[in-house]
């Protein structure tokens, strides 16, 4: 489990086997959930698990006769593996390979061991990218998110389960910086939760087509949130930047965001939260 804010098991972390054997291999789970954010090349990256033509080198890990792991290679290269976790037949992880063999270019999980897939990762020299989860395991995917350097950078999240997204997130360092939702389905955010070091600081709502700021006291923000990675592992709070240093007694910093309508920009479009309607801060009922 990444944190309590993401409400899933996302990530899975599977053993290296590379015991050698024959035969066949378990069978694959069908396509991906509704709602994917890649349809266009997932065919094609999914093909590569094809045996026709391919060399394949399964492994048995229990002894029962059946394979539970397959490698399937095109030439020297593997393209794909497979890995039965739960000794059903059914295949519960999937690795495609990029052009040189060896890089992971996209990962599929079935948690459940229903047969469809409930998480797909994409991989750029070897670090996640993205991914897309389907958290109630409906085979319908409810979150995206985006990585940067192995920090979470932004999501998008379908908290309703109605088939669009209505939550969204930022973040820096992969710390939450600011959440956006949209909680009367018209389909653009109307409550905004600004954070700062972590710690929620300010609400903003939209009432009768006006934006009202509440501020957060300092004793009222709760515990600062901790960085998130895209692979579950444990990242290292940034340090707080240092206050500027004042000349005289006179004039202040302003704080950050200040009044007036939510930020806007290229890096914050669109239009996140916690898929189960729980949000760790309290802020959003």
């Amino acid at each position: 489990m990444i944190n309590a804010r993401t409400g899933a098991a996302w990530l899975l972390t599977v053993s290296s086997l590379t015991a050698a054997g024959c035969g066949g291999g378990p069978t694959s789970v069908a396509d991906g959930p509704v709602g994917s954010r890649d349809t266009a090349e997932e065919a094609a990256v999914r093909e590569q698990c094809e045996p026709t033509g391919r060399r394949v080198v399964a492994t048995d890990v229990n002894n029962d006769g059946t394979p539970d792991i397959r490698h399937v290679y095109e030439g020297s290269l593997e393209r794909c593996a497979q890995f039965d976790m739960n000794f059903d037949s059914i295949v519960d992880v999937t690795r495609f390979f990029g052009p040189d063999g060896h890089s992971v270019v996209r990962e599929e999980h079935d948690f459940d061991f229903d047969g469809r897939l409930d998480q797909v990762s994409y991989y750029e020299g070897g670090v996640i990218t993205r991914a897309e989860l389907d958290t109630n395991f409906d085979n319908e995917f409810d979150t995206w998110l985006w990585c940067e350097g192995n920090l979470m950078h932004r999501s998008e999240r379908d908290r309703r389960h109605h088939g669009r997204a209505d939550t969204w997130e930022y973040f820096t360092d992969g710390v939450i910086t600011e959440a956006r939702y949209d909680n009367n389905n018209d389909g653009e955010p109307d409550r905004w939760e600004m954070f700062e070091g972590g710690r929620l600081r300010e609400v903003r709502q939209m009432h009768d087509g006006e934006i009202r700021s509440e501020a957060i006291p300092e004793e009222a923000r709760g515990t600062a949130e901790e960085p998130l990675t895209c692979d579950g592992s444990v990242a290292e709070r940034p340090e707080a930047p240092r206050p500027p240093a004042t000349t005289g007694g006179e004039g202040t910093t302003p704080a950050e965001g200040g009044e007036g309508a939510p930020p806007t920009g290229a890096d914050n479009a669109g239009t996140g939260a916690d898929p189960f309607g729980m949000n760790e801060s309290g802020a959003n009922p």
